[in-house]
């Protein structure tokens, strides 16, 4: 019986792991963060956006790695004008599998207007350490996130009169930039949330019985598994669908279509939205919220409740007509070279919105 028993395990744990590796299969190669920092090394961007960016002659960006108590290594990056005293520091979060490089372009534009940008790949995201998009705890990731910025920003402000600080995050940056801004409303000078995940938006969940299998069953028995049962949100980015496809495809360090991993679909989609659900009146740091009308994948009308919630004094909100979910950032040339295709004029028009609307009002805060 001991003998069966055990060829039973044994069976199962290899098992186990011959499917793990069969779904993993697209991202073999991009893995571990040290995987993805041989293939990209952090001296060499990705993209024509942050190709420009590093070639500017006006602008100084440094990268460099980070290491965490734990070990954790976080690749980040800064940038600011060159010959020019920051007028404030400007915090950047990146989406859920995204990476620092594809948003050089756009931060670039806020160096040049006086801020002293800090931009970092996400723990287990980019050239950062950890499973390529597993999340297994909210609070242990939020946590890693803190200890990035407290190690980084107060030598960035600087100490005989400090600088103002800034966050902005997009869609998982966005969110992630609201539980900072509950969790310490002081910290920060103000925030701002472009197209944030508070929640998951109706169109990609699945039915209500299969998400209590999920919650119940498969996230806690095959938390690294790739097979979320959701609809891929890659058609949603853009109005334009091949765009999406594209984008996805291009990023090098993405999850190439694959679908979430459960144990981060958990902690994205339920432990996080609940505990933001409870929070939205607690959110007193000055807010700016940015979102499109036309958003499929974050849900615009929970901005327009955080809106009307938020305890903070100073908060504004904009809403885009028509505008997709990554309509708000990603409208730029570097990112139309990366995908070969050209943006609608429409699209472009949403990004220089957008970023309008960020620059003005920080530039009114600092």
């Amino acid at each position: 019986m001991l003998y069966q028993t055990a060829c039973v395990a044994g069976l199962g744990y290899v098992t186990n792991v011959a499917a793990r590796w069969y779904l993993n299969r697209p991202i073999s190669e991009i893995l571990s963060g040290d995987q993805r920092r041989w293939k990209h090394p952090i001296e060499k961007p990705i993209g024509p956006g942050a190709e420009a960016v590093l070639a500017s002659k006006d602008l100084t960006v440094r990268r460099q790695m980070l290491s965490l108590k734990d070990g954790t290594q976080i690749f980040y990056q800064t940038i600011q004008r060159k010959s020019v005293a920051p007028t404030h520091v400007l915090v950047y979060l990146h989406g859920y599998t995204s990476q620092s490089d594809l948003y050089l372009e756009p931060m670039s534009r806020f160096a040049r207007e006086g801020a002293l940008v800090l931009m970092f790949d996400l723990p287990c995201h980019g050239r950062s350490d950890g499973l390529l998009t597993f999340v297994p705890d909210w609070w242990a990731f939020i946590d890693q996130i803190w200890e990035v910025i407290d190690l980084l920003v107060p030598s960035l402000r600087g100490s005989s009169k400090p600088l103002p600080v800034f966050a902005a995050g997009m869609s998982l940056g966005g969110g992630i930039t609201a539980c900072l801004a509950v969790q310490r409303p002081t910290f920060f000078n103000g925030v701002v949330l472009i197209a944030p995940m508070l929640c998951v938006a109706d169109d990609i969940k699945p039915p209500w019985i299969v998400q209590q299998i999920f919650k119940i069953i498969l996230a806690p028995l095959l938390p690294t598994w790739p097979i979320t049962p959701t609809k891929s949100m890659d058609g949603f980015d853009f109005r334009v669908v091949e765009q999406g496809e594209r984008y996805v495809r291009t990023n090098p360090l993405s999850m190439q279509g694959l679908k979430s991993r459960l144990g981060t679909a958990m902690s994205f989609g339920f432990i996080f939205p609940d505990w933001m659900e409870t929070k939205l009146k607690e959110v007193k740091t000055p807010l700016l919220i940015l979102h499109g009308t036309g958003d499929k994948v974050t849900d615009p009308e929970v901005s327009k409740r955080l809106y009307n919630e938020a305890a903070a004094k100073d908060k504004s909100i904009k809403l885009l007509e028509g505008a997709y979910h990554c309509e708000l950032f990603c409208c730029l040339p570097g990112n139309s070279k990366l995908i070969g295709m050209d943006w609608l004029p429409e699209q472009i028009q949403v990004t220089e919105t957008a970023i309008e609307e960020i620059r003005t009002w920080t530039a009114k805060r600092a």
